[in-house]
């Protein structure tokens, strides 16, 4: 896992095959037309090239605590202590740890795709968290996103669905889930499909997907 002590970088868009099922990208074109529900449904089910991703970056206290600000952010923060000793702004007193402790904090941002262009369904969880190292998670605070050229966004959602948040925890699992719309050439045939990517996070700054669908 390739942790920087630098600021979370740009996500990066998965870079498109230059055909796919005979679909062919113009170069220098704008939003495709949509094509025919039956090739569409080819390329909204296809595997892509590079099907996921995950960036872990090192980011300091200040930046972890402000990140639950972000439209539609999910926060969980250990029971019984403020918001700045969970992410080290403030010392963390307690009897299970060495006395004063200062979490350590990390992001990650981790993406899964399906389908292939035009018709890719793409979800991106953004988790900031932190914990006392190598003993229990603090805090976390997550943000999904989703994209896709013809498939329109529906709803997003995140939730912790293993491990938790305070003392016992040493790892969480954020379900990252969206719904999709996709266009295709006969106005009243839409393609719907829905998703979810999981990733596993540690007290030890260590993300992994752990299952998608």
């Amino acid at each position: 896992m390739d942790v920087r002590r630098a600021a979370l970088p740009a996500l990066f868009l998965l870079a498109a095959p230059a055909a796919v099922l005979g679909y062919a990208i113009p170069a220098g074109a704008g939003t495709p037309a949509p094509v025919q529900p039956e090739q569409a449904a080819l390329l909204a089910n296809a595997t892509p090239a590079v099907p996921d991703g995950s960036v872990t970056s090192v980011v300091d206290a200040s930046t972890a605590l402000s990140a639950e600000l972000q439209p539609d952010a999910q926060t969980s923060i250990e029971s019984g202590i403020t918001p700045q000793a969970a992410v080290g702004l403030a010392p963390l007193n307690e009897t299970n740890v060495a006395s004063p402790a200062r979490p350590k904090c990390w992001a990650n941002v981790s993406w899964h795709q399906w389908g292939t262009w035009p018709y890719e369904q793409k979800i991106t969880d953004t988790t900031y968290w932190c914990a006392v190292y190598d003993n229990h998670i603090t805090y976390r605070t997550s943000t999904t996103t989703g994209s896709g050229t013809l498939c329109g966004v529906n709803w997003r959602a995140s939730a912790l669905v293993g491990g938790g948040i305070g003392r016992g925890y040493t790892y969480f699992t954020n379900r990252a889930s969206a719904g999709f719309s996709c266009a295709t050439t006969i106005p009243w045939i839409t393609l719907h499909r829905t998703h979810y990517v999981d990733t596993k996070r540690n007290d030890r700054g260590v993300s992994s997907q752990v299952g998608s669908g």
